[in-house]
C-alpha cells in the first residue's frame, strides 16, 4: 500500500513539474508610459515562442484601449482590452491565435490620468 501511494505521489509531482514547465512565464520588456502620449511600444527580446501575453502596471493606473501584438513572421493580432489596470495589477492572459508565436513587439494604446504624479510603468510577460 505504501509503495502504491509513493508511486502515485511521484506521478503527481512529475505531472505538476511538467505543467509548470509548460506554463513558464518570461519577462518580455517594459515601458514608462507618458501623459501626453497615447501609444507606446514594448520591444520583445529573443526568439522564444509564447502562447499568451499579459501586461502588468506599476506606479500609476493606465486605462488600456487595445494592443497590437506583432510577430516575427510579420503577422499581428489585435487584442481589445478596454480596462483600467491599477498599480500592482495585471491584465488577463491574452491567448495568441495560431499556437505559440514569436513576439517582436507589443504596441500599447492607452489613456493615463493626466497630471497624476509619476509615470506608469507597463511590463509585458509571455507564457510559454
Amino acid at each position: 500500500m505504501r509503495r502504491m501511494a509513493s508511486a502515485v505521489f511521484g506521478g503527481v509531482l512529475a505531472l505538476a513539474a511538467a505543467t509548470a514547465l509548460a506554463q513558464q512565464v518570461d519577462f518580455l520588456g517594459s515601458r514608462m508610459v507618458a501623459d501626453l502620449s497615447e501609444t507606446d511600444v514594448i520591444q520583445a527580446q529573443g526568439t522564444q515562442r509564447y502562447a499568451a501575453v499579459r501586461l502588468c502596471v506599476a506606479q500609476r493606473a493606465v486605462h488600456f484601449r487595445d494592443l497590437d501584438i506583432i510577430f516575427a513572421n510579420g503577422g499581428s493580432q489585435d487584442a481589445v482590452i478596454r480596462q483600467q489596470i491599477n498599480p500592482g495589477e495585471c491584465t488577463r492572459w491574452i491567448d495568441l491565435h495560431g499556437g505559440t508565436r514569436n513576439i517582436t513587439r507589443i504596441v500599447l494604446r492607452y489613456d493615463t490620468l493626466v497630471n497624476a504624479g509619476v509615470q506608469a510603468q507597463v511590463s509585458a510577460y509571455g507564457r510559454r
